[in-house]
């Protein structure tokens, strides 16, 4: 038998201790699971994953009371289009010169997606992204207005952008395996021009750069509502920023990244 002094004292957990617990418990696992994945998961990070989360959402909401989902303007159209009745997700035409693109804020305020998106124009941009040129600094910029990218398989304007065979998507019925195919991502700073992301899983080029910001790896949106953040494998994907325009690079027919970004891009029409 315990002596009294020890039974007075000694009491069992109490539900706070308990929530308490499993709270330690909880982030435990999480911090554990941040350090065995093949990227560090960095304040920049967990910001743009965030960031990429509430336009996915956006997206989605702005798909569930519209008959087709958002826009995706490539090419030209992307700086000619007049914001006020675009009917686009975002506009506008990046590159390192000083042209107004680089930083109009009324190219990510699209009135028509903007209530779903919200004021935040920094929502558009991952907080890793602070690329300028010599000639965009010297007129002060911190940084440009965009970082991220529509897939062009979603609801693009460029008929002729990929071969056949492979689905586009312009409603959430198009969608067979939402759960693997990206809606939006991060792309390297000299590859971003419009608001579409070219990965073409018929061909073994790049024409489009994704981002390696975080670690050698890039942030992507899915259909379903999940963010992933994944790192790439070969040093031709994880280019350095020479603030120059990007050219395709072609890659042996198994590289892994290119393989990985084909299959989350679209799927065959079975």
């Amino acid at each position: 038998m315990l002596p009294r002094r020890f039974q007075a004292t000694c009491q069992g957990f109490s539900r706070l201790d308990l929530l308490a617990v499993l709270a330690t418990a909880a982030l435990l696992a999480l911090v554990a699971t941040a350090m065995a994945s093949t990227h560090r998961v960095t304040p920049e990070v967990i910001l743009c994953q965030e960031n990429l989360r509430r336009l996915g959402n956006a997206w989605r909401s702005h798909g569930a009371e519209n008959a087709l989902v958002a826009r995706n303007p490539s090419g030209n159209t992307a700086s000619t289009e007049n914001p006020l009745i675009s009917d686009a997700w975002a506009l506008g035409w990046l590159d390192w010169t000083t042209a107004s693109d680089n930083t109009n804020q009324n190219k990510i305020q699209i009135p028509a997606f903007a209530p779903y998106s919200g004021t935040d124009v920094g929502l558009y941009r991952c907080p890793s992204d602070r690329f300028v040129s010599a000639g965009q600094r010297s007129r002060g910029w911190q940084n440009r207005a965009r970082t991220y990218v529509m897939n062009g398989f979603v609801q693009s304007t460029g008929a002729d952008l990929f071969q056949g065979g492979y689905a586009r998507f312009r409603t959430f019925s198009d969608f067979t395996s939402p759960q693997t195919t990206f809606v939006f991502t991060e792309e390297h700073p000299d590859s971003i021009n419009d608001p579409t992301f070219l990965a073409d899983p018929a061909s073994r080029n790049f024409y489009d750069l994704p981002a390696s910001f975080h670690d050698g790896a890039a942030t992507f949106s899915f259909a379903d509502g999940h963010v992933e953040t994944h790192r790439w494998q070969n040093s031709r994907i994880r280019q350095p920023i020479r603030f120059s325009a990007f050219s395709p690079i072609a890659t042996p027919a198994n590289d892994p990244d290119l393989r990985w970004l084909g299959e989350r891009a679209s799927q065959l029409v079975r």
